[in-house]
């Protein structure tokens, strides 16, 4: 952050925490004001600012990495960075004094051990972060990089110690944690009931729509809970284009898209042209430029026309030529399965299709159903004509790679999924869902009933 920023921010932040009057205080007993106390601790006024200071820094940091304007200076912010903070603050002071209360910050060697590794791990992370985003330390020693890297992270706040004492509270938080949820279990009827809720949620979903189900499941969506109907999986060996082939094909593909918008643009031309000619109240001089423009235009349009005839035709020819240099392949296997060769076999040996070759869809094979846009509508049609599970279809000429030959492998069964299949998954959701919220309301309890022992120096704030 450039100094004036910084300089403007520290004000922001004297003003937000001591009102407008601007009374000349000793600024070191100022900062030693208590704001928060709870039993023993005590925070203070230069510790709300710096933690402020940290946050608002941290922010102006992230939005920045996204390309956005953040203001840590803007009066605003810093009175939402302050509520939050001071939030923050308040519920740790509870946690430190209940941690303390039940002896839970009594540390083996071998915790303490784990908060060093913990805080050099994450210093160095944030060091190695700097560094690699960075580009004017590239041509710096790698100990020069290092220092450099520690120069800026102690300008936002962040030293080794700030790092040590995050790694200690995340242990003592986690061990409290730990003790509050315990004895947290899930019953049966936990279960039901989040099943229950999934299964109507994914009914709702995907019932009436079962091109999406189809795509959720190639892509890897599991578990999904209900199954429309209408789905079924197949298998295919694509018989792709050779790379020669292919680049031809695209090229020519490239040269029908320029042409397409070269008529649309000729197009365009003329009716804006014909629009003036036609209007009424167009003046003689406007119809008479209007007049020129227009069959300018349809020169334009004529031969863009042509163009795109021209471009169309060598398209066809270079997908013609294409589809004929893979007939023999694709007849091979075709005939291959036609003598009874094994299709899984044969399609590890044939296909090019990566989708075939490992996961879930070479196992189970591509979910389709007549719906479904994510895939070739060419694929899709073929697939879907199959009339029974084990029919294979002959070469189908694909829109942008090849030749496909399906196989309809079997049906997605309608209905929700069986319980059993996802007792586990869905037992570690609920468990996980009840030891948040217990672990949340006991804080949220305590804060509460401890409410009244706060001691918040509110005039520290206001004066």
């Amino acid at each position: 952050m450039q100094k004036k920023a910084l300089l403007a921010l520290m004000l922001a932040l004297t003003l937000v925490l001591t009102g407008c009057t601007l009374v000349q205080k000793d600024p070191e007993v100022d900062k030693a004001q208590a704001i928060l106390t709870l039993g023993d601790q005590v925070i203070t006024k230069g510790e709300v600012m710096e933690a402020m200071n940290y946050q608002l820094e941290y922010m102006s940091y992230l939005y920045s990495l996204y390309g956005y304007a953040y203001d840590p200076a803007d009066p605003a912010a810093i009175a939402e960075v302050r509520s939050s903070v001071i939030t923050s603050m308040k519920t740790q002071m509870v946690k430190t004094a209940k941690i303390g209360e039940m002896g839970l910050d009594k540390l083996t060697a071998e915790e303490e051990a784990k908060i060093q590794a913990d805080a050099e791990s994450a210093y160095q992370k944030n060091l190695d972060y700097i560094i690699s985003d960075n580009e004017d330390l590239a041509n710096l020693t790698e100990e020069e990089k290092q220092e450099k890297a520690k120069e800026q992270l102690t300008s936002t706040g962040y030293t080794m110690d700030k790092a040590l004492e995050d790694a200690r509270t995340t242990l003592l938080d986690d061990k409290l944690r730990q003790e509050l949820i315990k004895d947290v279990q899930v019953t049966d009827e936990d279960i039901q009931k989040e099943y229950d809720s999934r299964v109507e949620s994914a009914k709702s979903t995907y019932e009436n729509n079962a091109g999406s189900w189809a795509s959720a499941a190639n892509n890897g969506t599991s578990p999904l809970y209900y199954t429309p109907a209408g789905v079924r999986f197949v298998k295919q060996i694509l018989v792709k284009f050779t790379d020669e082939d292919q680049a031809a094909i695209t090229a020519a593909g490239e040269k029908v898209t320029a042409a397409q918008s070269a008529v649309t643009a000729a197009e365009s031309k003329v009716s804006d042209a014909q629009t003036v000619m036609d209007d009424e109240n167009a003046s003689a001089e406007d119809k008479t430029a209007a007049e020129g423009d227009l069959n300018a235009a349809k020169e334009e349009l004529e031969k863009a026309q042509n163009d795109l005839t021209a471009a169309q035709a060598e398209a066809d020819a270079a997908t013609e030529t294409g589809f004929a240099n893979i007939d023999a392949a694709a007849d091979e296997i075709l005939a291959q399965i036609a003598e009874g060769a094994d299709w899984d076999t044969l399609m590890a040996e044939k296909n090019q299709d990566p989708g075939m070759q490992s996961g879930i869809t070479a196992e189970r094979g591509y979910a389709v159903s007549a719906d479904m846009t994510s895939f070739d509508a060419a694929f899709v049609q073929a697939a879907m004509a199959l009339e029974k599970i084990g029919d294979v279809s002959g070469k189908i000429r694909g829109t942008s790679y090849g030749y496909y030959i399906i196989k309809y492998v079997g049906d997605a069964a309608e209905g929700p999924i069986a319980l059993d299949e996802v007792k586990e998954t869905l037992e570690s959701s609920v468990l996980s869902t009840k030891q948040n919220e217990t672990y949340d309301k006991q804080i949220q309890d305590w804060v509460t009933e401890m409410e009244p022992q706060f001691k918040e120096n509110l005039k520290a704030l206001d004066d």
